[in-house]
């Protein structure tokens, strides 16, 4: 083992263990939590204060300065706690890349001393109403000596819990992306989010009106993901729901170790060595195996995309390679743990529905990460790409077609 790894491997352990108990906490109350919607401000304020949000930043800056795949690690073992947590802090890690990623500057030292600080970043970009890749009904406008900001956004996630909501609107020369600290008069965010998973990510409406952010420190020009953020981003949802197929595998072996009921039918003994109930808990911890490993295996490749970006030596093709390979794991992550979530209930009939277990969540927040970007626009980019060498679709935007207004 090279003393590079050794050392890698001494630091996330030690990260491991710092968050130890606030990720047990977390899971701990992940059901009880789903079950009233009760939003997790107080929690997410400790993964700030511990320096989650700040594990990418340099430790000049005042971060832990860990790899992405030391990052996968620990986003597995948040997500297997809460896979709400994962997708509140996504904006903040993708601004955070975007500013490690920036020419260094006093404005790029002061967020990043920010972050290293303990703030959190959320976003506030999507509208429903227009054409988001080329119009924004928001608008950041100058009124005498003041910077004003007006408009409404929709799924803003992580953005109640934020200390800075970073939104874009249309100014005096195009698009342009500003940044409001939390409890400026005229922001409201608003927890209306109806998704029936994922249901405490507060990935509802963002208001603005007659916001002065005058006086607002802002971050350095034209910060935005780019290509990176966009692979970035899906990993984002992939390593969720690995942490959905971990805590799904975690749950059905305590239940079964514990039950002593068996079916009728069945083996007439302990289910715990019943060939049939053994074989669904194969497939679920295969499941787990899969998703976890592709996890990885894309962290890690973001990872070597992010040295190449800083190095200035990334390429269109290696950022379509990255894209690509993001979209293949993507597909079969969501198929085997969207199915082993469904699987997990023969592992114990009827007495597997108590609510009190809460297995129904893992398959509502699988099925709502799998919505954010449905599988089959992703499989036509890859054939495409496979067939016809066509680059994926990266600065990928929704919105309505103004065309047939």
């Amino acid at each position: 083992m090279t003393v590079e790894t050794t050392t890698a491997t001494s630091g996330l352990a030690e990260l491991s263990a710092r968050f130890a108990d606030l990720f047990q906490r977390i899971a701990d109350t992940a059901v009880e939590r789903d079950a009233r919607r009760e939003v997790p401000h107080g929690l997410v304020r400790e993964l700030g204060r511990a320096g989650f949000g700040a594990l990418r930043v340099p430790p000049e800056y005042g971060g832990s300065g860990i790899s992405m795949a030391e990052l996968t690690e620990l986003l597995l073992e948040l997500a297997a706690a809460d896979s709400n947590f994962p997708q509140i802090l996504r904006a903040h890690f993708l601004y955070t890349e975007s500013l490690l990623h920036a020419p260094d500057s006093e404005l790029r030292t002061r967020w990043l001393r920010r972050i290293g600080a303990g703030d959190l970043l959320g976003g506030a970009y999507t509208e429903r109403s227009t054409a988001n890749a080329s119009h924004f009904s928001t608008t950041v406008t100058h009124a005498g000596e003041r910077r004003i900001v007006n408009g409404e956004k929709y799924y803003t996630t992580g953005s109640l819990y934020a200390d800075w909501v970073i939104t874009a609107g249309e100014g005096d020369h195009g698009v342009t992306h500003v940044i409001v600290a939390a409890g400026t008069p005229g922001l409201e965010i608003v927890d209306d989010w109806n998704g029936f998973g994922q249901r405490l990510t507060a990935s509802g409406t963002t208001r603005f009106t007659e916001v002065d952010i005058t006086e607002t420190p802002q971050l350095p020009e034209d910060l935005t993901p780019g290509s990176y953020g966009t692979s970035l981003a899906q990993f984002w949802h992939i390593v969720a729901l690995a942490g959905i197929a971990r805590r799904l595998h975690t749950d059905v072996l305590a239940y079964v170790r514990d039950r002593k009921r068996y079916f009728s039918q069945g083996a007439a003994v302990l289910p715990r060595v019943d060939p049939v109930i053994q074989t669904v808990i194969g497939e679920i911890g295969s499941a787990r195996f899969v998703a976890e490993t592709l996890a990885r295996r894309i962290g890690s490749q973001i990872g070597d995309l992010d040295l190449a970006v800083r190095a200035g030596s990334a390429t269109e093709a290696d950022f379509d390679t990255v894209e690509i390979d993001v979209y293949r794991a993507q597909v079969s992550v969501i198929d085997i743990v969207l199915a082993a979530a469904g699987r997990a209930f023969d592992v114990g009939g009827a007495s597997a529905l108590d609510a009190t277990e809460g297995w129904d969540r893992h398959w509502r927040n699988a099925r709502t990460l799998a919505s954010h970007n449905p599988t089959p626009h992703r499989l036509v980019s890859i054939g495409d790409h496979d067939l016809n060498g066509t680059s994926p679709y990266r600065t990928w935007l929704s919105g309505i077609d103004l065309r047939n207004r």
